[in-house]
């Protein structure tokens, strides 16, 4: 296995591991460190550090945390979001794109477990329909490389686990990004 796995497919091991933890310790907060841990795989595998089978890795490790263990969050709705989830996954596994074709999982489960967190269950649950619906939909969303943007989001990310402040700072952040299609915002090359 050693020889198929390079430095950044670790990160989606521990995206696995705070998943696991969110299920066990009944905490959607762990999703958030699901989440940093994703944003590293993802910044190190651009820069090479990706193992043979890295990208496979990577869309099993958020299926694991961003499909099964947020829709943990809100059992009644959760299958609307889990098939558009593993759609979106394998689709994004099978192409190559500039951009994402339709609303990234990661970006769906931050904005959910936000809102689960700050509104509760049924809210989190009727939202993640409609957000199914963006994730298979056929919008392009900008890729963000900008590594100080990064830097900030993991930031946000990080306070989220201790502070529910930063909770609506995520759930801002998701919210503006999922218009961005919608709206025309050009996120451009500064993201």
């Amino acid at each position: 296995m050693r020889k198929h796995i390079d430095f950044a497919d670790y990160f989606s091991f521990l995206n696995v591991f705070f998943g696991f933890m969110a299920i066990i310790n009944h905490d959607p907060r762990y999703l958030f460190a699901a989440a940093i841990m994703d944003g590293f795989d993802g910044y190190l595998a651009r820069r090479g550090y990706s193992g043979r089978y890295g990208k496979f890795v990577d869309s099993l490790a958020d299926f694991a945390s961003f499909g099964v263990a947020t829709a943990f969050f809100f059992p009644v709705f959760s299958l609307a979001y889990l098939f558009a989830g593993m759609y979106r996954l394998a689709r994004f596994t099978a192409e190559d794109h500039e951009n994402f074709v339709g609303y990234p999982i990661t970006s769906s489960a931050l904005l959910v477990i936000s809102l689960r967190i700050i509104f509760g269950e049924t809210v989190a649950g009727i939202a993640s329909v409609a957000i199914a619906f963006m994730m298979v939909s056929d919008l392009k969303y900008a890729k963000i490389k900008n590594p100080y943007l990064l830097l900030i989001t993991a930031v946000v990310l990080l306070g989220s686990i201790f502070r529910v402040e930063f909770v609506y700072a995520v759930l801002i952040l998701n919210i503006l990004y999922l218009l961005s299609p919608p709206l025309n915002i050009k996120l451009g090359k500064y993201f």
